[in-house]
């Protein structure tokens, strides 16, 4: 790379300008700038190069054996680095994604659509935390977040992808699941399944204040249950413990019951966020 120090595409292109042109003249009209400005930039890759690149003749400019091994040479990396440039528009832009745990599939394809209705991108995704999302996302650290509101919103873009309430997950042998639907008065006595609240604090704190405004201030036995297993196993084995969770935690799992609560649930709510100012904020508005 040393060969190349001092050498600019600019400069290059100005050599096979007037090579291809004959004169200098003809050369500077057809790149837009002054004769004498291009003749010292043929004069200082002559120098660079270390050798005379072009004959100069009354009638115009001839190449040395020299110029016309130069000449082929970036031709050849001008097709390169043209072909290479539409090949790298050609290609999805890369992208890394922080997906907050519990995300069901089928949220985490609506996200991946909606992130693609702006042209195609590569996605990588990385198992964050909510709250570590948000310092990532505004480092510069992450793309895009998918993660569980509320957040601080400060500098950050926000588009909710579901919008879901919570039920009441029970062990299928639970006296609850034998309920169609719950009251708050029926969770009198039941402790709650609780995750560590560090991952997602404004989630932690506003679903715990609805419930002690419904009157059910329950006892918190906090397990990182982000393992499926963990989670049903957990609740199977108590009779006097349920968990929140929209339905789609249960789905067909015949070891859980869901039932929906009430009056007026909980809900959660998931969302793709992204630097309001960043590159990628278009792909959220």
């Amino acid at each position: 790379m040393d060969e190349l120090t001092g050498i600019g595409i600019r400069q290059l292109s100005y050599f096979a300008e007037v090579a291809e042109a004959g004169t200098v003249t003809a050369a500077a009209e057809q790149l837009h700038i002054a004769q004498p400005s291009l003749s010292q930039q043929i004069r200082a890759l002559e120098r660079r190069v270390g050798t005379p690149l072009f004959h100069r003749r009354p009638q115009g400019m001839e190449l040395t054996d020299s110029g016309r091994v130069l000449l082929e040479g970036v031709q050849r990396a001008f097709a390169e680095l043209t072909s290479a440039v539409a090949a790298a528009r050609g290609l999805p832009r890369q992208a890394l994604v922080g997906v907050c745990s519990g995300v069901p599939e089928t949220v985490l394809r609506s996200a991946e659509a909606a992130l693609h209705e702006h042209g195609p991108l590569h996605l990588s995704l990385e198992r964050v935390s909510s709250q570590g999302q948000v310092g990532l996302l505004r480092r510069g650290d992450l793309a895009f977040g998918l993660l569980r509101l509320p957040v601080d919103r400060t500098a950050l873009t926000v588009r909710v992808i579901s919008d879901e309430p919570l039920g009441v997950v029970v062990g299928s042998a639970h006296r609850l699941a034998a309920r169609t639907a719950l009251t708050w008065d029926d969770l009198a006595d039941q402790q709650l399944l609780w995750f560590p609240a560090g991952r997602a604090p404004g989630y932690a704190s506003q679903v715990l204040a609805q419930l002690a405004e419904h009157g059910w201030s329950p006892v918190l036995v906090s397990v990182d249950h982000s393992s499926h297993t963990l989670f049903r196993h957990t609740l199977s084995g108590r009779s006097d413990l349920v968990a929140l969770r929209p339905r789609h935690a249960v789905a067909d799992d015949p070891g859980l019951a869901w039932r929906p609560v009430g009056p007026r649930a909980p809900r959660e709510r998931l969302a793709l966020t992204a630097l309001r100012d960043g590159p990628w904020a278009q792909r959220i508005g």
